[in-house]
C-alpha cells in the first residue's frame, strides 16, 4: 500500500507523457529483455538499462545474445523503430556471435541428416582418420568464413539503404544504419537449430514455432519500422531506399555466386 501511495504521489506530480505529443523512448528490461516488462525491475533501486540487452554487460553472454535476438524478431518493429544511436562495436560482436552460433548449430544437424540419407558415406568418413580430419578441418574453416560472409551481406543491405536515403536528400547516419543491419543478424540465430532449441527451452514448442513464424515476417516489417520511425523517412523515400538496397545486395550475391562457381570449376579442372 505504501508503494502504491508513493506511486500515486509521483503520478500526481509528473506530467503525462501522452499530453506532449512525443513518443517515449523504447526501454528494455535488463532482467528479461522485454519492452513490456511489469515485474522484473526493482522499484526501490532501479537497475541501469542500456540501449539493448546485448549492451548491458552485467548479464551472462548467451543470455544477452538470446534476449536480443528474440527482441529483434518477436518485437522487431518496436526494437528497430526505436533503435538508438551508439557505437558499432557491440552490435558487431552480436552479429558475429549470432552467425557463428547459427551456422555451427546447422553443422551439428547436417551430420545426422547425412547419416540418415547416406549412412555408408558417413561411416566411411568416420572410419578413415585422414578423411575424418579433413572434414573436421573443413568445418572449422567453413563456419567462421560463412559467419563473416553473412555479416557482410547484412552490412551491404545497410549500405544500400543508406545510399538510397541520401540519394533522396535524407541526412546521413551511417553508424546508425550499421547498427540496424548488425542487430538484424538476430533473425538468423532465431531461425537456426540453436534458436529453435532455445525457443523450446524458454517458451516451449509452441513458443518456438511462434518465434519462427515471426522471423519469416519481421524483415520487411522491421526495415519499414526502422526507415519510417527511426530515420523519419516518408513512404516514397522508403521505397527508393529499398530499391537501392535490393540492387546492391543482389549484385553482391549474384557476383559472389558466379565467383564461387568459377572457383569450383577451376579447382575441378
Amino acid at each position: 500500500m505504501a508503494l502504491a501511495a508513493r506511486g500515486a504521489e509521483k503520478g500526481a506530480e509528473a506530467p503525462d507523457s501522452r499530453d506532449d505529443g512525443e513518443v517515449p523512448a523504447l526501454v528494455f528490461c535488463t532482467i528479461c529483455g522485454r519492452t513490456d516488462c511489469a515485474g522484473c525491475l526493482d522499484v526501490e533501486s532501479p537497475k541501469p538499462v542500456g540501449s539493448t540487452p546485448w549492451e548491458n554487460r552485467g548479464t551472462p553472454l548467451f543470455k544477452r545474445l538470446w534476449q536480443t535476438a528474440r527482441l529483434t524478431t518477436v518485437e522487431g518493429e518496436a526494437f528497430f523503430g526505436g533503435l538508438s544511436d551508439g557505437s558499432i562495436g557491440g552490435p558487431l560482436g552480436f552479429a558475429f556471435a549470432c552467425e557463428f552460433v547459427a551456422i555451427l548449430s546447422f553443422a551439428f544437424v547436417w551430420g545426422p541428416l547425412a547419416y540418415a540419407f547416406v549412412p555408408g558415406f558417413v561411416v566411411s568418413i568416420l572410419r578413415d582418420p585422414a578423411e575424418r580430419q579433413l572434414v573436421l578441418l573443413a568445418t572449422l574453416a567453413a563456419v567462421p568464413l560463412l559467419s563473416v560472409l553473412m555479416v557482410v551481406l547484412h552490412v551491404s543491405w545497410a549500405v544500400g539503404l543508406e545510399i538510397g536515403l541520401r540519394a533522396t536528400g535524407a541526412g546521413g547516419r551511417a553508424t546508425h544504419s550499421l547498427r540496424y543491419a548488425l542487430y538484424a543478424c538476430g533473425w538468423d540465430l532465431v531461425t537456426s537449430p540453436f534458436g529453435f532449441g532455445a525457443g523450446c527451452v524458454t517458451g516451449g514448442f509452441s513458443g518456438a514455432k511462434m518465434e519462427l513464424g515471426a522471423a519469416v515476417r519481421i524483415p520487411r516489417l522491421a526495415t519499414r519500422a526502422y526507415l519510417g520511425r527511426a530515420r523519419k523517412a516518408g513512404e516514397g523515400t522508403v521505397k527508393r531506399a529499398l530499391v537501392v538496397a535490393v540492387a546492391i545486395t543482389g549484385t553482391i550475391v549474384v557476383g559472389g555466386a558466379i565467383t564461387l562457381g568459377i572457383a569450383v570449376v577451376a579447382a575441378l579442372l
